[in-house]
Parts: structure tokens; C-alpha cells; sequence
């Protein structure tokens, strides 16, 4: 039977081999000899496969030829010591080691890896930590085993951040629509001046500077620059001022309503109503009104400031230099043709729970909590229709524009109403601009023909003929030619990659469902639905409008 006494170590003992003399008195297998050898002091040499086959293939002929002549021992496994192999990621943002543990072999040591990392490209970013810890899995590992443990990490740059206005009190829109509750949980919007309003001296905004960036590194010493925040001011309108003690806090001049600005804030004189109506009349006012009650149809309001209505609005047109709220809900009706019995027009935002058969219109944001059913609705940036984790809301039917985005939990109607999405973002106006471009690119390529043509006439005339100064001043008009032409290629190319960033920002999202009937354009990109979708986002990608479905983003 095989026994340990067939094993024999080689001179240098890097070998370990199966000695081929008689005496077995059955067949030996492989496996026969791998077992073996797993249960010798050798077992964490490395196996050679075909030196096994070998001696298995000679021990097995002995038994059938005892006469057959002598063979010397075969090798039937190997000692080895650990390999080392230093790798870079593509990056240079990383660098592994990547080992083979030893076969019965010397294992790596910790002065052989640092020895490797020096000797390589690897400059910064060598952790000790990382090295003893890849020392110490090579140790453990099974023989043979491929490691490639971490060593060495680079730093990603750390951008600064642009200067950051934090507001400090609520806007109208967030205090109307989450109202403060009284006696068992009822809910008084009788006194919004109350609610709403703030006293002089009360803090308004905060502004935190820009922060200064801090460069990273890759591995092989590479340097990766940061870009340091952009700074911006805060400004103070109207009831507002600087404190006196903190130039980055901005406080409040007089009582009223906080309105935010572009860059900061002011606080609006406030005339506050019960309603608007046939008996109280028509209200025009320099500051921000505040209506307890309703806006009756046929009513005008037209404001400076906010607008925050209490109640519904029923009908008539409301036209404010700033953000207009209702916290119960606009309540419009279609008319003939197009129009509308209800109009809101609003410098900044429109805020409501819900809007029906009315025309809004609003240099800032849409955002109706509920439900947004057939009107006409134009954003100078985003709709949103939706409660605040957009899980409930249905835009319905109209037409709806906006800038950049509009998104809603549902779009569309299992009645498969007609509903009209336009992103148009300033597309056509930036192809306008384009345009423009081209065709004065073009002018001067024929003025450049022809410069070219009246210069190379004037070379072909004989010397006595030819008018140097004429010459010189042709030059002179071509050099002039080849420059705008050259700021024309910088302007067209320029023009390309903001229109490009313009339609990678247009987005149109049902974050649950989308039915058909919805009529979807996206800059020259149209998509009729016609068939119901769950949670779907359409993007413009390398000129295409896909649909691909929403994870979870915006």
C-alpha cells in the first residue's frame, strides 16, 4: 500500500518526490497521492499534475512488470515562495497588492511589501495600516491563495461650496399650508397677520460664506486641484438691514410679511382683509395682502408683494409682484375657446392645495399639493404636483409648461384625458441664437471667398500694375474676417454646450404612474402615450427622449 516511506524531498527540499520501486500490491490512484500528500509535513506544497500522473502511471507498470527498469523519484509537488505584484487602478485613485500565498514556501513579510510599494510608482497615499493588514490575510490564506488587499488610496478633491443663504423664518407657503393648530386639533386662519407675519428686529436669513477647496492626490503623486466655492452677496430689501453686530445676518426693519428675494429678503407692508369681494371691491396695494376668507369671481387683486389667501379662490384675476399661496384651493371655470373664468399671475412662486379650470402663470415654481386638473399652467421653472414624498397627486389634463421639470405621483387619467406636458427650457430661442450664428458664420466664409479671390487676382497683375497699399489693406480686412470667424466658431460651439446642458436638465416624472392620453414634449422631442406605465422618467439623452423607470431621484 502507498505509504509516506514512497515520499522523498529533494537535495534543496524544494521538491517533494514519489519514489517508482516495487512493493505495492494494488493499483495506485491520483487522488491516492494528493490524499497523501495533504496528510504529510509537505501539505502545503504546491501539487504538480502532471508529475503525479506521471508517477502514478509508473508505480501502476511496476505492478504488471516488476522487471521494467528503474525510474529516479518524480517530482509530484513543488515549494514556492509568495508572489508579489504591485497594480494601479486606471485612476491612479487606489493601488492593490496582489499576492499569491506561498506554496510551503517563504510567506511575504512585511518588509518585502514596503520594499515592492518604494520600488514602484506609488507616491502617496500608503496606508500602514492597509499594508499590516494584507500581510496578515496573506498569512491565513490557503496556499496558493490570490489576494489583492488595498494599500494605497488616493484622495478625491474636495470642492468648496458656493456661498449658502439659509432663510430663518418660514414663508408664507410653508406656514399657510401646515397651519398652526388649536383646541383639538381645529384650525384658526382668522388672524394671519399673526401667523404669518414678523416683528422688527427679527432675524431673517443667515449667509455662510463660500469655503475654500481642498486639493486631493492619486496614489502616483498626482495632484487633483479643487475648485474653491463662488461667493455671493446677500442683499437687503426693503424692512431689511444687516446687523449691526453680524454682517452675514440679515434682520428685519419693520413688521410685516418676510418675502424672499433672489438673494435675500424683505419684509412687505401688509394690508390684511377678511375678503374680496363685490362689497369690500377691488384691492390694489404696494406691499403683500393677506385675505382671511375667499377671492369671489370677478374680483381683481393686483399686489407688489405676496399674496396669501386664506380661503378658496373662486374665480377673478390675482396679479403679484411675488409669491401667491391659497391654502384651500383655486375653484376656476373654462369659459369659450380658451379662457378661463380664473387667473393667478405671479412674479415669484404659485402655492395651493389644489387648482381646477384655471390659468396660472408664474416666474417661479408651481407647486399644488393635491390635484392640478385641466388648466392652463406656465412655470418659468418647475410643476410639481404632489404632497412633500410625492406618493399622492394627479396632474390632470390642460396644458402645463415649465422650464425645466414637471413631476407628479400620477400623470394622466385611467380616462385617458388628454394631458399636455411642454419642457421647453429657452430651447427654441437658444436654436434661434444658433442660428443667428450660423448664418454669420456663414457671410463671412463668402466675404473670406471672396477677400481670397480679389487678392489673388491682384498677386496675378504685373508689378507695375499692382497697388500695394490696395494689397495691404485687403490683407489687412481678410486678417480681420479670419478673427471673427474664429469668434464665431467659439460662439457656435459655446451655444452647442449650453443647449446641450439646457435639455440634460429637462425632466418629466410620474414617480407612480403615468396613463395614457399624456402628450409629452421635450425641446423638438414629441411622445404621445398609449399605453399605462408605473414609475417612469422621460430625459432627453444623446438627442433622444427615453423612458426609463424612476428610481427615486429629484
Amino acid at each position: 500500500m502507498l505509504s509516506k516511506a514512497w515520499f522523498q524531498l529533494s537535495a534543496d527540499m524544494t521538491y517533494v518526490c514519489l519514489r517508482i520501486t516495487p512493493g505495492l500490491t494494488e493499483p495506485v490512484q491520483e487522488q491516492h497521492v494528493l490524499a497523501l500528500l495533504r496528510l504529510s509535513n509537505c501539505r502545503r506544497y504546491q501539487p504538480l499534475d502532471e508529475g503525479i500522473r506521471q508517477a502514478v502511471a509508473l508505480l501502476n507498470t511496476l505492478l504488471t512488470q516488476p522487471d521494467a527498469p528503474s525510474h529516479p523519484p518524480v517530482p509530484i509537488a513543488q515549494r514556492q515562495d509568495a508572489r508579489l505584484l504591485i497594480l494601479i487602478d486606471k485612476d491612479q485613485m487606489s493601488a492593490s497588492a496582489q499576492i499569491t500565498a506561498d506554496w510551503g514556501g517563504n510567506p511575504l513579510t512585511l518588509a518585502q511589501l514596503q520594499e515592492a510599494v518604494a520600488a514602484s510608482p506609488i507616491k502617496q497615499g500608503v496606508s500602514e495600516r492597509l499594508l499590516a493588514a494584507a500581510i496578515k490575510a496573506a498569512s491565513e490564506a490557503a496556499p496558493g491563495a490570490r489576494l489583492s488587499p488595498v494599500i494605497a488610496l488616493g484622495k478625491a478633491a474636495r470642492h468648496g461650496q458656493d456661498t449658502r443663504l439659509e432663510r430663518l423664518v418660514e414663508t408664507a407657503a410653508e406656514r399657510i399650508l401646515r397651519p398652526q393648530e388649536v383646541d383639538h386639533g381645529r384650525v384658526d386662519m382668522r388672524d394671519l397677520g399673526t401667523l404669518l407675519t414678523v416683528k422688527a428686529g427679527a432675524p431673517l436669513m443667515r449667509r455662510h460664506p463660500a469655503t475654500q477647496g481642498i486639493d486631493g492626490f492619486t496614489v502616483t503623486g498626482q495632484v487633483l486641484p479643487a475648485r474653491s466655492g463662488k461667493e455671493s452677496a446677500m442683499t437687503a430689501g426693503e424692512g431689511t438691514c444687516f446687523s449691526p453686530e453680524d454682517p452675514d445676518l440679515l434682520l428685519a426693519t419693520r413688521a410685516g410679511l418676510p418675502c424672499q428675494e433672489r438673494a435675500g429678503m424683505r419684509v412687505d407692508e401688509v394690508l390684511s382683509v377678511k375678503q374680496v369681494d363685490i362689497r369690500h371691491g377691488h384691492v390694489m396695494f404696494e406691499g403683500s395682502l393677506l385675505v382671511t376668507g375667499d377671492v369671489m369671481p370677478g374680483m381683481r387683486i393686483k399686489t407688489s408683494g405676496d399674496v396669501v389667501i386664506g380661503g378658496f379662490v373662486e374665480g377673478g384675476y390675482i396679479e403679484s409682484g411675488g409669491t401667491i399661496t391659497v391654502r384651500n384651493g383655486i375653484i376656476g371655470r373654462k369659459l369659450e375657446g380658451d379662457q378661463y373664468l380664473c387667473h393667478l399671475n405671479a412674479g415669484g412662486e404659485i402655492h395651493a392645495s389644489y387648482a381646477q379650470y384655471a390659468r396660472l402663470k408664474a416666474d417661479g415654481d408651481i407647486h399644488i399639493q393635491s390635484q392640478l386638473s385641466h388648466s392652463y399652467c406656465r412655470s418659468g421653472q418647475d410643476i410639481r404636483v404632489g404632497d412633500s414624498a410625492m406618493r399622492k397627486g394627479h396632474l390632470i389634463g390642460g396644458i402645463n409648461i415649465a422650464n425645466r421639470l414637471i413631476m407628479a405621483p400620477v400623470l394622466g387619467a385611467s380616462a385617458a384625458n388628454r394631458t399636455r406636458l411642454q419642457i421647453l427650457g429657452g430651447y427654441f430661442s437658444h436654436k434661434e441664437q444658433e442660428q443667428a450664428l450660423r448664418q454669420r458664420k456663414q457671410a463671412c466664409r463668402e466675404q473670406l471667398d471672396k477677400l481670397q479671390d480679389l487678392i489673388l487676382r491682384l498677386l496675378q497683375l504685373p508689378g507695375d500694375k499692382r497697388n500695394p497699399e490696395t494689397l495691404k489693406k485687403i490683407k489687412e480686412l481678410r486678417t480681420r474676417q479670419l478673427d471673427e470667424s474664429k469668434s464665431l466658431d467659439e460662439q457656435l460651439a459655446e451655444a452647442q454646450r449650453e443647449l446641450q446642458a439646457l435639455m440634460a436638465n429637462m425632466d418629466i416624472i410620474a414617480t407612480q404612474r403615468l396613463f395614457p392620453g399624456v402628450e409629452v414634449e421635450m425641446a423638438h422631442h414629441h411622445n404621445r402615450v398609449d399605453i399605462e406605465h408605473g414609475p417612469i422618467h422621460f430625459a432627453i439623452r444623446e438627442d433622444q427622449l427615453q423612458l426609463t423607470p424612476y428610481e427615486g431621484q429629484h
